[in-house]
């Protein structure tokens, strides 16, 4: 990746997009209540674009991406309404660091007063999911499955929050069966099974499948990167594991901080914020051990591809040690490296630190 090379993407495009386009949003007069009567009339789409426009005028306030994403996850596009919660981590959050209680609040608030809303059942049972709350989110798909049997989204998120809790892993594969038999063609549902057979009950080979068909169906996101990345891993195929996990990054990437060379023995401190990858040479000679660790007080989850002199992606790493990168490598020739580096998904807010031994 060439600084001069750039041009917005991922997380940090949309961050760019909101800002430039809050004044003329706010002079639309869109509003949350207008989105959620589209919601409520089944009007998913229009519910999309006034959502949207209620995040163009605030782009960190709540309530717009709440209810975009409720109106993403009924209109069948889970992996838009995975983004955009994201967009929540990277945005919202650092502004109103309650954001997981007002969601949360707001849907309790709606189920008290209609227990079987479909649409609330739908979007209370997805940020449970999001906040790793799977037993909520499997109580609230039962009760959202009770009222519609062949529901796709309460099949899919109730074997997926059973694979992610290892409750029931069984009965979670028989979901995921049913929602894939019930939406065959849906790109987004197979990145949803994959996305279980990552980070679930892994089975790489399966993960690679379903990934592959959602990536073929459409879906090209730094998820999907990510999920074939650790596949790959998994394979021990360290070379192309590096490639999508080079991949991921790049699609969330805005700016690319390079910073000072990093020794043996050395480690950095490095401010990070929504879209922004640092770039850390590493000199090595041939047959050397390099040994490179990340961590953070601030947040919980990074990635990381290393890159050869000539531009060739050597290898990736996610999830080694908890959620964070690390690696160890012996390096067939000499020269300087250069470490990409940031959190997963480049949604965080915070210091990173790595470290070399």
């Amino acid at each position: 990746m060439k600084k001069s090379d750039r041009q917005p993407t991922g997380l940090a495009a949309v961050l760019i997009t909101l800002l430039f386009l809050a004044a003329p949003a706010a002079a639309a007069a869109c509003t949350p209540e207008q989105g959620q009567l589209f919601i409520d009339q089944g009007r998913f789409d229009k519910a999309i674009r006034e959502f949207s426009c209620v995040i163009d005028a605030a782009p960190t306030d709540v309530e717009g991406y709440r209810g975009r994403i409720e109106a993403e996850l009924l209109a069948g596009r889970y992996s838009d309404a995975v983004r955009d919660y994201a967009l929540v981590t990277a945005f919202v959050e650092p502004v109103h660091p309650d954001a997981e209680a007002i969601i949360t609040e707001g849907y309790a608030d709606r189920l008290a007063a209609a227990p079987a809303d479909i649409h609330a059942l739908t979007g209370a049972s997805f940020a449970a999911w999001w906040f790793f709350d799977y037993p909520a989110a499997i109580r609230l798909t039962n009760r959202l499955l009770a009222v519609v049997p062949d529901d796709v989204y309460g099949n899919l998120f109730r074997g997926s929050s059973r694979m992610l809790s290892s409750a029931m892993a069984s009965r979670g594969a028989a979901d995921l069966e049913k929602a894939i038999a019930l939406a065959p063609t849906s790109p987004d549902v197979r990145f949803i099974v994959a996305d279980a057979y990552t980070y679930g009950q892994p089975d790489p080979t399966r993960a690679f499948a379903e990934a592959s068909a959602a990536l073929g169906g459409g879906l090209n996101t730094p998820r999907i990167h990510a999920i074939l990345g650790a596949a790959y891993l998994a394979f021990g195929d360290l070379a192309s594991a590096g490639a999508e996990i080079e991949t991921h990054i790049e699609l969330v990437t805005n700016e690319l901080v390079t910073t000072g060379p990093l020794a043996e023995g050395g480690s950095f401190a490095l401010d990070l914020v929504p879209g922004r990858t640092y770039e850390i040479p590493v000199p090595v000679v041939a047959g050397q051990t390099l040994s490179i660790v990340t961590g953070s007080h601030d947040f919980t989850d990074t990635i990381l591809a290393l890159v050869a002199p000539d531009d060739t992606p050597v290898l990736g790493s996610d999830d080694v040690k908890g959620a964070f990168a690390a690696f160890k490598w012996v390096a067939a020739s000499a020269g300087t490296y250069r470490l990409h580096v940031t959190s997963f998904e480049g949604v965080n807010t915070g210091v990173l630190i790595v470290t070399r031994h």
